[in-house]
């Protein structure tokens, strides 16, 4: 074996050849280092061409019948993958066939083609990649020993009887050309393919695969020892990514596809949508119903309806009949905090009749030769019949003067009147001629114009266009906004032109959400950060239980949690069950309260979204992602990460106030909203209460180590922005913290929320780091760096310091001890408001400073545990409710009238979280008793012996159940 760094070779006898010296392809779009090894191997008829472009990332194409004309170095990329320099290996070894990277070991077997990889730095074998070729249908066997968890593949809805799962044991079958809008558990969503493959192995071993292919694709992972995926395409063209761990492998593969843009802060908040509104009076008796319930809100999504309904398709236009003057109107609700997000599709209706619109727009896009077209030469359109929207074409996106002229006649007015923020649909697409010719794109010399060359990128294309528009536009100051859309459809890349996904016409029904839980772990590791649901299901004849107030209710809660934007969506009039806006349908109160949570923790995600934006990190991770190493998250989906500090557990399930066998990983956990200490260690499994205070809450924790920034949200908030009734602003710095003897960092990111100008860097950074050394949990912030237009050089600060098991002797900032609060003194002092909480408040300070706040601790004398208690059949005639009573203090110690009143909140089962038990008692005997509310008779026991709880030392003890 001999050393070579980027210098070339040729071994002639195997007919492999080595170079590096290359530059941009006039066929690929991406410009590669000069100092990039690349190889071509041909054998009897077939080829691989091969490229290192960094120490964790190989680049191949494999295929029949090597052109030396036609197949040349750097090897052609897809539209998925961004315009960018790679930089080649640090180091480049050869022998025979034979090759490494610092990090990588390749060996290319010269009969049978295989590739095996090995990661060298890590010392495991990765997989054996061996191409099929079959004329047209080319696969990919994936061949490792290692092969025991798949991830990724993008969105496929496959199982409606569970939110958990990887691809091992399953196929995904595309659509005829791939992605596919189809039927599931009674609605209907799209089969997106992200063909990016993640696989771990036994141990820490892990890999991954972007395949870099616009055709359709089929993998199946029956077998463990050899999955496999097919490609409808002659050659085979793929990304072999190694790393330390899954997280690694996802920013790897981001540095392909590219990171997301920043999205409006706005769009992080509540968007209330139907199908749909007719005009703006409907719009202003939903926002009247949500100010009057104290509902935050950031905008409505408006259906079909606002450029017509059916009979208007394509004209993206205001049917100003019912919703005249949209300049002023939208005006008038962009002051109140209220923007808006149109929906658009590709569809042009040929008879489309609305005021002020397109009656023309289908013989000008026609003559223009810019719809799709039945043949290869002349402009006669697929022309789609008699369909739901009428009778017409469909743009071709993938012609660039198709695309920008659209734009210029269509969006430009729209953003204009205040727009910046577009629902793009139906672009699967779901509609199609499967012979139709498009104006299509070159690869390597040849014309790729027909539908199965461009079905799967048709929604990329159009979300490019529309990035194009608006860089073409940018002088304009009406498109200083940053904008946004949320598409039914894409393909890896979409992130980086400022496009998110939701995931289509989704049955109201619990099968439905639990596909859809399951397909964010997937759509994550697939690179898409902004991802939501149709809160509460779009199709609500398909609701499966007694109470579809319930339903919402729970998926509400689950969309404030997990779902960007939370967006309810349904169809007006298909059942009576359609409202939408949470204050006017489930439990309003658990709907507030939680909404209200999603606006708390504003800067907090929205900093991770600018983490995303600038590393590549995921927003929602799934456990896996974080906890690698840990077995018993590998297929967990029904559980994720917000950030690194927050997990969170869906919700599922009917009448059962207990989420069952939720797992914390390592770490210290506390409840989110009491701040208890769950478990000092993790791994562990427990029984959740959903209810907290009678209140729908979805089950969240907080690690050790956690700093959280958050916001002040009361009944004044109106937006996500910090828009107040009260016409005041407040700008507090509000940190939450759990402090740790590991040292944490986190770094907070702001800046207008809306414009452009954090491309230029206009936005600033306030890192923090906590740390506990003896008795002393200490939070340093360190000057704020950066700015944008609206900082504010001083604000007040609320430090949020966790402490579930301890008292505070003092607390001191920068070295000076602050004096206690009282009714005088609300400002430079510390306080304890709550039994696990102490809080530091400041008047103003400059942001330009560092502060060091030191919280002195002390351990209580005595430690608490804390016990869900639940009661079965608890049958009640009015004024009568189910209580708990039982041998310690703190349920009664058997007196009947110091009893805890349960709550019944999935009647008739009753329940409650009682926090505070002393661990002095081992054992407690206790029994559900029925009493009248006003009298404290009691009325009924429960049968039998009494229940026995075990106690434990400190932390959660677990749901403990009796029944009458």
């Amino acid at each position: 074996m001999y050393h070579l760094k980027y210098s070339n070779f040729i071994t002639s006898s195997l007919c492999l050849i080595v170079t590096n010296l290359y530059h941009s392809h006039v066929f690929a779009k991406t410009e590669y280092s000069s100092s990039i090894p690349n190889i071509k191997f041909s054998e009897n008829g077939k080829y691989i061409l091969l490229e290192a472009l960094s120490d964790d990332i190989i680049h191949i194409e494999t295929g029949d019948n090597l052109n030396n004309s036609q197949y040349n170095f750097p090897i052609f990329t897809s539209p998925m993958v961004q315009e960018q320099s790679f930089r080649g290996p640090t180091e480049f070894k050869q022998s025979a066939s034979t090759i490494e990277t610092a990090n990588i070991g390749v060996n290319i077997d010269r009969k049978t083609f295989c590739i095996s990889y090995t990661n060298k730095k890590l010392n495991y074998k990765l997989a054996k990649i061996c191409p099929i070729n079959n004329l047209d249908n080319n696969s990919l066997k994936i061949i490792s020993t290692q092969n025991q968890n798949a991830y990724g593949l993008g969105q496929y809805f496959y199982d409606p009887n569970s939110a958990d799962g990887d691809w091992v044991g399953r196929k995904w079958e595309p659509g005829e050309f791939g992605n596919a809008f189809v039927g599931f558990s009674g609605g209907a969503n799209s089969k997106v393919q992200f063909p990016i493959l993640y696989a771990l192995g036994e141990e820490k071993q892990n890999y991954a695969i972007f395949i870099d292919s616009t055709y359709k694709m089929g993998w199946d992972f029956t077998n463990s020892n050899a999955w496999n995926v097919k490609v409808s395409d002659k050659k085979i063209r793929y990304f072999l990514i190694a790393g330390d761990n899954l997280e690694q492998l996802r920013q790897k593969y981001m540095s392909l596809i590219g990171n997301p843009t920043l999205p409006p802060k706005k769009m992080l908040g509540l968007w209330v949508s139907e199908y749909g509104y007719k005009n703006w009076n409907e719009v202003n008796s939903k926002l009247s119903s949500l100010r009057n319930n104290k509902f935050p809100i950031d905008g409505f999504a408006l259906d079909l309806y606002w450029f017509g309904g059916t009979k208007g398709m394509g004209s993206l236009s205001f049917d100003e009949n019912n919703f005249p003057n949209p300049i002023e109107n939208i005006k008038k609700f962009k002051e109140n905090g209220i923007e808006f997000i149109p929906i658009q599709e590709s569809y042009i209706s040929e008879s489309a009749k609305t005021p002020n619109s397109n009656i023309g727009d289908y013989q000008d896009l026609l003559s223009r030769c810019y719809l799709v077209r039945k043949n290869a030469t002349g402009c006669d359109p697929s022309y789609f019949k008699d369909t739901w929207w009428g009778s017409g074409g469909m743009i071709d996106w993938s012609n660039a003067k198709a695309s920008a002229y659209w734009f210029q006649k269509k969006q430009v007015p729209l953003v204009n009147s205040g727009l910046s923020n577009f629902w793009l649909d139906l672009n699967e697409p779901e509609m199609y001629d499967p012979n139709a010719y498009y104006s299509g794109y070159v690869e390597n010399g040849e014309l790729k114009n027909r539908h199965a060359d461009n079905a799967n990128l048709y929604a990329l294309k159009w979300i490019e266009s529309l990035d194009k528009g608006y860089f073409t536009n940018r002088q304009n100051p009406n498109f200083s906004d940053r904008p946004f859309y949320i598409s039914r459809a894409g393909s890896p890349g979409m992130q980086r032109m400022g496009a998110g996904m939701w995931s289509g016409d989704i049955g109201a029904n619990l099968g439905a959400l639990k596909a859809h839980i399951n397909n964010q772990m997937n759509v994550s590791l697939s690179g898409i950060d902004f991802y939501s649901a149709d809160t509460g299901g779009f199709h609500r004849n398909t609701f499966d239980g007694s109470n579809i107030e319930k339903l919402y209710t729970l998926w509400f809660a689950n969309a404030s949690v997990f779902d960007f934007p939370v967006r309810p969506h349904t169809v007006v009039g298909e059942t009576n069950q359609s409202e939408t806006a949470p204050s006017l349908i489930g439990d309003i109160s658990s709907n507030r309260e939680n909404l209200r949570q999603r606006y708390t923790l504003a800067p907090y995600y929205y900093s991770l979204f600018f983490r995303a934006h600038l590393f590549g990190e995921a927003v929602t991770p799934p456990l896996v992602t974080l906890f690698q190493s840990d077995k018993n998250v590998r297929k967990i989906s029904s559980e994720k990460m917000i950030g690194k500090f927050l997990l969170g557990s869906t919700m599922f399930q009917y009448n059962d106030p207990i989420r069952k066998n939720i797992y914390l990983p390592e770490g210290r956990w506390l409840n989110y909203h009491t701040l208890d200490e769950i478990t000092d260690t993790g791994k562990k499994y427990i029984d959740f209460p959903a209810y907290l205070n009678g209140k729908y809450k979805i089950p969240l924790f907080i690690l050790g180590g956690a700093i959280i920034p958050q916001a002040f949200i009361d009944d004044k908030t109106m937006d996500i922005q910090g828009l107040r009734t009260d016409g005041t602003k407040i700008y507090d710095l509000i940190i939450a913290v759990v402090p740790s003897e590991k040292m944490t960092n986190f770094t907070l990111y702001e800046d207008d929320g809306r414009s452009l100008k954090y491309k230029e860097k206009n936005y600033s950074e306030t890192e923090m780091t906590q740390v506990r050394k003896n008795n002393t949990a200490i939070l340093t912030i360190s000057p704020t760096i950066g700015k944008f237009s609206g900082i504010q050089e001083s604000r007040k600060h609320v430090i949020k310091m966790a402490i579930p098991n301890e008292i505070v002797s003092y607390v001191a900032l920068n070295g000076v001890l602050l004096e206690k609060c009282t009714d005088l003194v609300n400002e430079n002092c510390w306080d304890t408001p709550s039994k696990n909480l102490a809080i530091a408040k400041t008047s103003k300070l400059n942001v330009r400073s560092s502060y060091v706040y030191e919280f002195n601790l002390q351990a209580k004398q005595s430690k608490n545990a804390h016990y869900t208690f639940t009661c079965l059949n608890g049958i009640t005639n009015f004024g009568e409710s189910i209580y708990i009573v039982g041998n310690s203090n703190e349920i009664g110690n058997w007196n009947t009238t110091k009893a805890i009143k349960l709550e019944p909140n999935e009647y008739p089962t009753w329940s409650k979280y009682i926090a505070d038990f002393s661990t002095e008692n081992k054992e407690i005997e206790w029994k559900c008793i029925k009493k009248k509310e006003f009298t404290n008779e009691v009325i009924e026991w429960q049968a039998g012996r009494n229940n026995i709880l075990k106690t434990i030392n400190s932390g959660y003890g677990g749901n403990f159940s009796g029944s009458f």
